[in-house]
């Protein structure tokens, strides 16, 4: 019995993509979880038995809550399933949909296409450690946390790679952060200058910058919070609605796989990091071209402090106050094509006590080597939820 019921759970979710071999997971409903052997999770398994898979919604969301196998045996990210109301409320979409009443946004469940992101209109005008222009990076995102009183302070960046969504370090979304600041809860898209509401240079003025909640976060599952090297950090934020793409607010496009970067390559980055040893946090978006670092010797350099880097990091800068500093967290490492389209290569993820320490290189996380799981995760979440369906 057991061994048909087996084949017939793996032969449904053939399709899926395997998430993670690792022990901790998302589950469908972005809750936090473990994978386990089906036969450890006694929920997913009794619906199995039950016939309630033939519900095409429980159906659904058991294939999203595959998260590898163990021999022949499916692993699942175990948590509860939907809710009766959950499972009314996706009917009512599902005849909506098909009535042709509301439109769902199917375009959220990958990045912006190629012809569609990675527009800079401002120029080339990048150096080193200065100010951006007004319209600069317009993917550039802020995160903010709400403590226990309810104060927001805006701790780490990110990218909007998409309307729904934001590219950003696993660091950024679980572990310290959260006990220092609290919950990651906002966005801020289209923000130059923290200071003021709408933001000016000269007689040109940007429009006022979009603040939107927080739907839902998905640090890397095999990500480890703690550790020195950081591995697998890289996470991604749903946005409670969608962003609306103007002059200053555009998304970025992610690297293709099959690009690679040299040592010497020039890159850059921006953010709202200290721009200087000793300095607080600008509060307008700076930039800074760095260049990347020859891997070996980074690696070389950060085993000394007892951080092993892997396959899926790479460094750049170890310039003498050229750096990306406390602030920029989470931010992306980007590149020009010839063709003028941005592209992030990294997400920013850690560096030396002191930026801009000469001869010590931040170190950032490889999104080409992420792609598969960021595209997955993006699938995989981009569901309706709270009637919330179009916007």
């Amino acid at each position: 019995m057991w061994n048909n019921l087996s084949v017939l759970f793996v032969t449904t979710l053939l399709w899926s993509l395997v998430l993670s071999q690792s022990e901790t997971c998302v589950t469908p409903l972005g809750r936090q979880s473990v994978c386990v052997s089906l036969y450890k999770c006694p929920t997913l398994l009794k619906a199995i038995e039950q016939g309630a898979s033939r519900n095409s919604m429980v159906s659904s969301f058991l294939k999203g809550s595959l998260c590898g196998f163990q021999g022949d045996i499916p692993k699942v990210c175990c948590g509860p399933l939907p809710s009766a109301a959950t499972q009314e409320q996706t009917q009512r979409l599902t005849q909506a949909l098909a009535q042709g009443s509301i439109s769902y946004n199917q375009e959220d469940s990958s990045p912006a296409p190629r012809n569609q992101c990675g527009v800079d209109t401002s120029g080339d005008r990048i150096y080193g450690g200065v100010p951006t222009e007004l319209n600069e990076f317009p993917w550039m995102a802020l995160l903010g946390y709400k403590n226990s009183t309810g104060t927001i302070t805006y701790q780490c960046g990110g990218s909007l790679i998409n309307r729904r969504y934001i590219l950003t370090a696993a660091h950024c979304i679980t572990g310290a952060i959260v006990l220092e600041y609290g919950i990651l809860s906002t966005v801020r898209l289209g923000e130059y200058d923290t200071r003021t509401d709408v933001d000016c240079v000269g007689s040109k003025c940007a429009d006022r910058y979009q603040e939107i909640s927080v739907a839902s976060a998905y640090p890397h599952p095999a990500y480890i919070y703690g550790t020195m090297n950081r591995k697998d950090d890289i996470g991604i934020v749903r946005l409670a609605t969608r962003a609306e793409y103007t002059y200053y607010v555009q998304p970025i496009c992610l690297v293709d796989n099959t690009d690679r970067l040299k040592t010497g390559d020039n890159v850059y980055v921006a953010g709202w990091g200290k721009p200087g040893f000793g300095v607080k946090k600008s509060p307008i978006k700076m930039k800074i071209r760095l260049s990347i670092f020859d891997k070996d010797a980074c690696v070389s350099k950060y085993r000394r402090v007892g951080a092993l880097l892997g396959e899926n990091q790479f460094c750049a800068g170890g310039v003498f106050l050229e750096d990306t500093c406390r602030g920029d967290s989470g931010g992306p490492l980007m590149k020009r094509r010839p063709e003028g389209i941005w592209e992030a290569y990294g997400v920013i993820s850690f560096g030396s006590d002191v930026c801009g320490s000469d001869g010590w290189p931040g170190v950032y996380t490889s999104v080409a080597r992420y792609m598969d799981w960021i595209m997955n995760t993006l699938k995989t979440s981009n569901v309706p939820h709270n009637n919330n369906y179009s916007s």
